[in-house]
């Protein structure tokens, strides 16, 4: 984005995201350059450019003819891919992933307004806990929240006092801090370390407390990074007596 664009406005109700995070969390799990990983990122973007607001979409009774619908782009994606895959240009479809993907994602961090600054902690991470200084040393500030879900009891980190995070719609909410950091893209490689197979860093729609002057309570919704819980949470074990959820 550049500097002089428009920054995007609040989120006011998540739902019609729901369905362009999950495509872009299951992108987070495909290999980087595949097939897979830039099909759910054009998947998500699509869904993404859909949902949120927009000067240049035009209400369904101004659209003529044949512009309520427009293509997928996964199907283009698909399409393109299986010209590119003829004899003689095997290689065409592998250079194309690669080229497309990093510009996709920067769209996305654009659209949400960079969720990879934002990370909502609900555990050992959060200010005064013991793992704290995995994020001490982060410039930044910190907002309260809620993120829908459920904290569950198991797993070794819950014999520890530190139940997992898993999302949900069901309406239950799970209070959290979330910090807001530049420093934060540069971290995610050591964070993800230190949380470990049974934790999956995901995107999820926060709801926070709007800050300024005059603000109120007026709370907004942004999309941040959270640590969930997985099908891997294992016994404990004495190495990772050490090591907590965010």
């Amino acid at each position: 984005m550049t500097a002089d664009a428009p920054a995007p406005g609040p989120i006011r109700d998540p739902a019609p995201l729901r369905g362009a995070l999950s495509r872009l969390n299951e992108a987070r799990l495909a290999p980087e350059r595949s097939s897979a990983r830039l099909g759910a990122l054009l998947s998500g973007f699509e869904q993404l450019a859909a949902a949120l607001p927009g000067e240049d979409r035009l209400p369904s009774e101004d659209r003529r003819p044949g512009e309520d619908r427009r293509p997928g782009a996964a199907g283009a994606l698909a399409e393109l891919e299986g010209l590119l895959a003829e004899p003689g240009l095997e290689t065409g479809a592998a250079a194309l992933r690669e080229y497309l993907e990093p510009i996709l994602e920067r769209l996305i961090e654009a659209l949400l307004d960079h969720p990879e600054r934002r990370l909502a902690v609900y555990g050992s991470l959060l200010p005064g806990e013991n793992n704290h200084h995995h994020v001490a040393t982060l410039v930044g500030r910190w907002v309260a929240g809620t993120v829908e879900g459920t904290l569950h009891d198991r797993g070794w980190a819950a014999r520890q006092g530190y139940p997992g995070f898993v999302p949900g719609t069901s309406g239950d909410r799970v209070t959290v801090k979330v910090l807001e950091s530049l420093g934060l893209p540069d971290a995610w490689d050591r964070l993800d370390a230190f949380e470990g197979e049974a934790y999956r860093r995901i995107l999820a729609p926060v709801e926070m407390k709007k800050t300024g002057t005059g603000a109120g309570s007026e709370t907004v919704w942004r999309v941040c990074n959270i640590y969930q819980l997985t099908a891997r949470a294992r016994p404990a074990r004495a190495p990772d007596r050490k090591r907590d959820p965010a």
